[in-house]
């Protein structure tokens, strides 16, 4: 028999894979200077996961919101979906390693470390399916440095969520 707390663990997940499927989707209407320069909404979901509920949980969050969305977009197998999912569980797995690590890390470093390691696995994945790895190289600055100041402003809002439910009377919502 599951507890309470379980129960409560599950639901909070549940909510953070529709909020980020949600923001995935929305963002794939705001236009953009290059196809594939976004500033990774969603990942709020994935990093607010990591720090309010748990690494593993973390995974499972990005993972649910990338299928969710993938569904909601009808893109469910397609090359962008690969691409997606892959760099959405290379980017958990990153923060996991940057958030069990022995120096202690910010959100700021947490998310960053994931957006960069997103936009890696992205062209690397990319370069596998679409174009070769030696073009994925040459493409490596291009999206790499944007990767730090979408991984900054993914931070900056996790936080003010975070700061947000400190504000309320129950203010461990992972119980």
């Amino acid at each position: 028999m599951r507890s309470r707390d379980d129960n409560r663990r599950m639901a909070l997940c549940a909510l953070l894979v529709a909020v980020g499927a949600v923001l995935w989707t929305l963002e794939e209407f705001i236009p953009r200077p290059l196809p594939w320069l976004k500033p990774g909404l969603a990942n709020v979901a994935t990093v607010l996961a990591m720090v309010i509920v748990g690494p593993v949980e973390a995974i499972l969050v990005a993972v649910g919101r990338v299928l969710l969305g993938g569904l909601l977009l009808g893109r469910l197998g397609s090359p962008a979906f690969i691409i997606s999912m892959s760099s959405a569980i290379v980017a958990g797995f990153a923060m996991i390693i940057v958030w069990k690590s022995k120096v202690p890390m910010s959100i700021y470093g947490i998310s960053i470390t994931g957006a960069v390691s997103h936009a890696v696995a992205q062209v690397f994945v990319a370069g596998l399916l679409i174009f070769s790895p030696s073009i994925a190289i040459k493409l490596l600055p291009l999206v790499v440095i944007p990767a730090i100041p979408a991984g900054i402003l993914i931070a900056f809002l996790s936080r003010a969520v975070i700061t947000r439910i400190k504000k309320h009377p129950n203010k461990d919502i992972s119980q």
